[in-house]
């Protein structure tokens, strides 16, 4: 009996022994991170049959369990993921809004000065003082432009350092979980070792800070398969990939998180990575790089609608206008604005053409050649393949360069793609990015105040709005010579050409048909005839008299030769009895001389100084001097060219009618106080001259202000909705698992009753059994 009581004695001490050690251990990590509180599981031992019944014998330990449920841990660590791709965007979105709130507005309000020191120089525009202020503003503007540059960079730039670092401490937690995979596979009963499991939860945890994660069980094994993003496995068993950053190709400083396994190394899709690195790439490439494209746009707007007015006026000297900021299509921001693959032959330009369209974002050319024809395909900054209207490819598929494209304002010039020829089935794709570096490239080209150009010769060319035709009229040169300035009209006309014929005569006389006689109504040929008579008669093609005019003004059918009419003329009376003077015929005539006639009508161009009402002399192919050029213009660019000038001014094109008429204002090119390009200058502070007529420049920039404040507000709502998020799944994971000090320092007081209970049960057995000695 003695030996029984002892044995349960020692079954309850043992028992609660172990109750108070699982107890002090819960304790002692009350404030430990991912502890899960540990539960002993006792139980009765089985019962002994003696005399009749069974009686108990104590107690035992069966095990001891982790407070765990796998449906809260997961809740957590997907909240934890969210949580920390909130907090790491919010964090940017808070640079880049301090950003736009300062170096980019300063870009603003150098803009902006400047355009109020051009205004205050076109009320004093030959002032020398005024004018170093618009270059000194202009400076400054370029200047500010160049520092938002460097802040975007060097916010980029610091971002890919802390994507480097981040995945160090991935790394670094891929190989902990590996090795903790290992240690639960070699220890005995590993899945019963909580501590290291709860060690296995946390790492998990810290890991969904930087990345989704997903943790899949192996089927007879301990080692759980660790997936990170959209499906790429960080750890498998006991092994553990690397991950680092990998240089984009074309583009090597969009750099890209990739997976390495042995040698391979694979690209991870950064829409799905989640986590802080998820955030990261995303601001770095949808933000920041958006960003950079727009400081880019403005810069690209305002120098060049700045330079073009430039070069369309004249300076204080006179001279042409020179450029005031760098050219955005010099030579090597043509080619700059193309990335291509390392050892590329692909030889594209991207021209900036019309500001009003270009578009941010980077654009993707591959070309691929079949071993005769070159055939692409453009996708545009949304990352969509561009189609012409009935769905064909943008760019048409040809077997010769170079090949020029226009698209969006700018113009691709592709001179070489692949090499001369390329390969028979290669391909190569390049990124296109006319917009990226345009805030770093601008700069003042000017140091000499005089070269601003204020005076801009004001040429107006219009066209009659009732003209029947569809010829275009424009100028060759935005800057015609001072010695025609004045206001003309072109008009096209049908008028008559006469030509005179005497061949075979025997007199001397002169016989010369009167250019520009208006003889429309006389189309027809004719023969003069002087007789022995002394008399002069006109015959048409079928022998029909013509009347004549004689000095007096009456109607005959003969005069008397010589002729006693002013000038020797020979007027004839036209089909609709109009009198239109044809011909001179001079003294020397024989008798029986015939002389001929031919009317003829013909479209022609005339040009009438309005103010004078007079036409204007002209020249025609041959250089010859003449007032109405045969129409459609003959030569090679339909050119108009003013006696007295080398170089042509205007320029018709074919197919106006008979009727039409332009009116043309050309205005001096040099003026002593001239403002009116100052003015101009002045208007593109507010011309909605950018985002296809929507946006002036200074509007871009309030446009991206909008969209990053908007964004930081989001980011800020995003926070707030995954903490409540956080700290739901937090709080249910300690329900479960968490150490409650006030249950574990009753349970303590409770097993430490039992202990004592226990030891005085061994206590009275020890007593019974030495009672029992002393009565042997």
């Amino acid at each position: 009996m003695a030996s029984d009581l002892m044995q349960l004695g020692i079954s309850g001490l043992r028992t609660s022994q172990k109750q108070l050690d699982v107890t002090s251990h819960n304790i002692s990590n009350v404030h430990t991170p991912g502890y899960s509180r540990q539960v002993v599981d006792q139980k009765a031992a089985d019962a002994q049959w003696s005399g009749g019944n069974y009686y108990g014998s104590g107690a035992y330990i069966d095990s001891v369990n982790r407070a765990y449920d796998q449906f809260a841990a997961r809740e957590l660590t997907l909240s934890t993921t969210q949580l920390e791709e909130s907090n790491v965007r919010q964090q940017h979105m808070m640079m880049l809004d301090d950003f736009t709130s300062k170096s980019a507005v300063n870009t603003v309000n150098s803009m902006n000065d400047f355009y109020n020191s051009v205004r205050s120089l076109s009320d004093h525009p030959n002032d020398l003082g005024s004018r170093q202020t618009v270059l000194e503003s202009a400076n400054q503007a370029a200047n500010s432009f160049n520092n938002s540059y460097e802040t975007l960079t060097n916010i980029r730039r610091d971002v890919n350092e802390q994507l480097d670092v981040t995945l160090e401490r991935v790394n670094a937690l891929g190989q902990e979980l590996a090795a903790i995979n290992t240690s639960l596979q070699e220890l005995p009963d590993g899945d019963k070792n909580h501590d290291l499991l709860d060690k296995q939860r946390g790492l998990i945890n810290e890991l969904a800070k930087y990345t989704k994660v997903t943790v899949l069980a192996d089927k007879g094994s301990l080692a759980d398969k660790v997936i990170i993003g959209s499906g790429d496995t960080l750890v498998s068993g006991v092994e553990s990939s690397q991950l680092k950053m990998v240089s984009g190709d074309p583009d090597l400083e969009d750099k890209q998180i990739a997976i390495v396994n042995g040698n391979q190394a694979k690209a991870i899709k950064s829409d799905h990575i989640g986590g802080g690195l998820g955030a990261m790439l995303s601001i770095r490439d949808d933000v920041i790089d958006k960003s950079l494209d727009e400081m880019g746009r403005m810069a690209i707007g305002f120098s060049k609608q700045i330079n073009d007015l430039q070069q369309s006026g004249t300076d204080l000297t006179g001279a042409m206008g020179s450029a005031l900021f760098t050219d955005v299509n010099s030579p090597t921001l043509l080619k700059e604005r193309v990335l291509k693959p390392l050892g590329s032959q692909t030889d594209i330009e991207v021209k900036i053409d019309d500001v009003n369209a270009l578009k941010a974002g980077d654009y993707k050319l591959t070309t691929s050649f079949d071993g005769t024809d070159y055939s692409f395909r453009l996708f545009d900054p949304a990352g969509n393949e561009m189609k012409q209207a009935d769905g064909s490819a943008y760019i048409a598929a040809t077997d010769t360069l170079p090949l020029e494209v226009n698209v969006d304002g700018l113009t691709l010039a592709m001179n070489t793609v692949m090499g001369t020829p390329p390969a028979t089935g290669q391909s190569e794709t390049v990124i296109i990015q006319p917009m990226r570096r345009g805030a770093a490239n601008i700069g003042v080209e000017m140091n000499d105040p005089r070269g601003l150009a204020g005076h801009r010769q004001t040429n107006i060319v219009e066209a009659n709005p009732n003209n029947t035709g569809t010829a275009q009229l424009s100028q060759t040169s935005q800057q015609t010579p001072d010695a025609l300035a004045g206001s003309y009209q072109i008009d096209i006309i049908n008028s008559a050409d006469l030509v005179a014929g005497n061949t075979g005569n025997s007199g001397t006389a002169t016989f010369e048909a009167i250019s520009g006689a208006a003889a429309e109504n006389a189309v027809g040929n004719y023969t003069i005839t002087v007789n022995a008579a002394n008399k002069l008669s006109m015959a048409d093609d079928s022998g029909n008299a013509v009347k004549l005019i004689d000095d007096t003004g009456a109607e005959v059918t003969e005069l008397d030769y010589p002729l006693t009419t002013t000038g020797n003329t020979l007027t004839m009376v036209a089909s609709d009895g109009s009198q239109v003077s044809v011909a001179t015929l001079s003294n020397g005539a024989a008798a029986n001389d015939e002389f001929t006639l031919a009317i003829t009508t013909s479209d022609k161009l005339t040009v009438r100084n309005t103010q004078t009402n007079t036409l204007m002399d002209l020249k025609d192919d041959a250089g010859n001097t003449v007032q109405a050029l045969a129409y459609p213009l003959t030569n090679a660019n339909k050119e108009i060219t003013f006696v007295g000038q080398t170089n042509p001014t205007l320029s018709l094109s074919d197919d106006a009618n008979v009727g039409d008429n332009f009116s043309v204002t050309l205005g001096r090119s040099s003026a002593v106080g001239g403002n009116t390009n100052f003015l101009a200058m002045q208007q593109i502070q507010h011309e909605k001259t950018m985002n296809e007529g929507k946006s002036s420049v200074i509007d871009l920039f309030e446009g991206l202000a909008t969209d990053i404040g908007m964004q930081k507000s989001n980011a800020d709502k995003t926070v707030e909705v995954n903490q409540l998020d956080f700290d739901a799944a937090s709080e249910r994971v300690s329900n479960i698992s968490g150490v409650n000090l006030d249950e574990e320092a009753a349970n303590l007081m409770k097993f430490q009753q039992s202990y004592m209970a226990s030891s005085r049960i061994m206590s009275v057995a020890k007593e019974t059994f030495d009672t029992l000695m002393r009565a042997v």
